[in-house]
């Protein structure tokens, strides 16, 4: 529990001295005029939670993918990663408490393109089930941070992380169903959607901003929290057996 405070401690000092990681959110406002118009010309203003939705999960996909990748490498330039082979410290904990510092401040583009929205489209998300936003919201922060993990834990073997961080983004989206439901892509590759934190939140969302009743919502939610879980497990799993592995053979380093 030290080793995650002392992440979150880290993270937020690191915000006051290098806010980079959250340049990301200058962009919700612009992709959610670009949903918002297109759905205007298109005459589906109806449509409209899908452009607030979707930037929002954009946002935290990035932002935590983008942490994910540059804490490995910087940490490797500046000879950090060497210094935790040598202390009891548990890298897995740190790492998860920067990344929930990462992932919470993802909720303000939920705020931010609500509020694109409203101010220059004229347009109110729909509220009809606060309290599912707000638990579905808090479920996608918790996964986003376990998925984001998991990456790290990839990451931490990779002698470049980066690059494959800034692979994962469009495919994501597409297989998540952020702006268009996984309905629309062929049936033999819906199923791998299912294994998407992202599919369950953006499905949930376009819900719980729905007058309807929601169906199923506990058994969804329970599926969101699910992958966040197994997501936290797994890059407990990788990080660890790589610093055992590093403080056994040096490996920790960029050369």
């Amino acid at each position: 529990m030290n080793e995650l405070l002392a992440g979150t401690r880290i993270q937020l000092r690191l915000f006051r001295r290098n806010a980079g990681h959250l340049l990301v959110f200058t962009t919700i406002p612009f992709f959610s005029a670009i949903f918002l118009s297109s759905f205007k010309a298109a005459d589906r203003t109806d449509l409209a939670p899908y452009a607030v939705i979707a930037p929002t999960l954009m946002a935290l996909w990035l932002v935590s993918l983008d942490l994910a990748g540059s804490i490995i490498d910087d940490d490797r330039e500046e000879g950090m990663l060497e210094l935790f082979t040598a202390s009891p410290a548990n890298l897995s904990l740190m790492l998860t408490g920067r990344i929930l510092v990462v992932s919470v401040a993802g909720l303000f583009a939920f705020a931010e393109a609500s509020l694109t929205a409203h101010v220059f489209f004229g347009v109110s998300l729909p509220t009809a089930h606060p309290w599912h936003i707000l638990l579905t919201l808090l479920a996608t922060v918790l996964a986003t941070a376990g998925t984001a993990t998991v990456m790290a834990g990839a990451f931490v073997t990779a002698r470049s992380a980066k690059r494959f961080a800034n692979a994962l983004g469009y495919p994501f989206y597409v297989l998540g169903g952020v702006l268009v439901p996984v309905t629309f892509l062929p049936l033999w590759i819906r199923p791998a959607s299912w294994f998407i934190y992202l599919y369950w939140s953006a499905d949930l969302l376009r819900s719980a901003t729905d007058p309807a009743p929601i169906e199923d919502f506990g058994l969804r939610l329970g599926a969101l929290c699910l992958l966040g879980g197994v997501s936290f497990g797994l890059g407990f799993v990788v990080v660890n057996r790589f610093m055992n592995r590093a403080r056994a053979h040096g490996i920790a380093g960029t050369e």
